[in-house]
């Protein structure tokens, strides 16, 4: 007897006591489930069963023993293959474009030379060679060299006295520009195979050989001294059947 057993019967103190009796349940066991392939084949042979006994006995003979039957279930878990689709690719549809057309080009230069496609192309990436100008000088229309000052024309050679810029008649390009031993430039201006202006007396030369003028755009300087200006024609001969406007500033061709 342990030491509280003791203590308690010495005081007279009622002891209660009791006793449990436990059970412990029953385990179920689980069923086991059958497998898939297990139904799958049941369910065949409950509808091959049903199938026989629904069809007449003439129908059972004609089909072969050996031709099984195939359930609905079983057709239901056959999932179909979907069809891939056609896809048209955009770059695979610009890509036969430009092929076809350059089929047609290359075909079209080869067999029409002369054809319009074939110009067109030719005029774009051949390179263009510049046409002579042949105009003659009464096609022209040019304007005094000076605005200032008093004009002359006298045999063809015009003459006047002013400082300031020296203009060319018209546009073209310089191709001559030599200068004598007191350093007055002359220089000639080249508008046209069949004419041209040479103008001497300019103490400044703005532009070098070979250089496009206009007639807006000063090509020298005066210091005030004689300016002479000499028009030719497609022989090489000076022209001498033009008059000065003074008001216009304007060289007119006689006819």
């Amino acid at each position: 007897m342990n030491e509280e057993t003791i203590y308690s019967e010495m005081l007279e103190i009622p002891v209660n006591t009791c006793s449990i009796t436990y059970t412990a349940p029953k385990r179920r066991k689980k069923k086991k489930e059958p497998r898939k392939e297990d139904v799958k084949e049941l369910a065949i042979e409950k509808v091959n069963r049903e199938l026989e006994a629904e069809k007449p006995e003439d129908i059972a003979a004609e089909m072969p023993e050996s031709e099984p039957v195939v359930a609905e279930a079983e057709k239901e878990e056959e999932k179909p293959v979907a069809k891939k689709k056609f896809k048209v690719s955009v770059i695979g549809v610009q890509l036969a474009v430009v092929v076809a057309l350059l089929s047609v080009i290359v075909l079209s230069n080869l067999f029409m030379p002369n054809s319009g496609l074939s110009v067109f192309l030719n005029s774009v990436f051949n390179t263009q060679t510049e046409q002579a100008d042949v105009r003659e000088y009464n096609s022209f229309a040019p304007m005094l060299p000076m605005t200032d000052g008093e004009v002359a024309v006298d045999g063809g050679v015009m003459t006047f006295a002013a400082k300031g810029s020296i203009y060319s008649p018209c546009d073209g390009e310089i191709t001559a520009l030599t200068a004598d031993e007191n350093g007055k430039y002359t220089i000639e201006i080249t508008h046209s195979t069949k004419f041209k202006t040479v103008i001497s007396g300019i103490d400044y030369a703005y532009q070098e050989l070979g250089s496009q003028v206009y007639g807006n755009i000063p090509l020298g300087y005066s210091l005030g001294e004689g300016i002479e200006l000499c028009f030719y024609g497609a022989d090489g001969e000076r022209i001498t059947t033009y008059t000065v406007d003074n008001e216009t500033d304007r060289i007119i061709w006689e006819v």
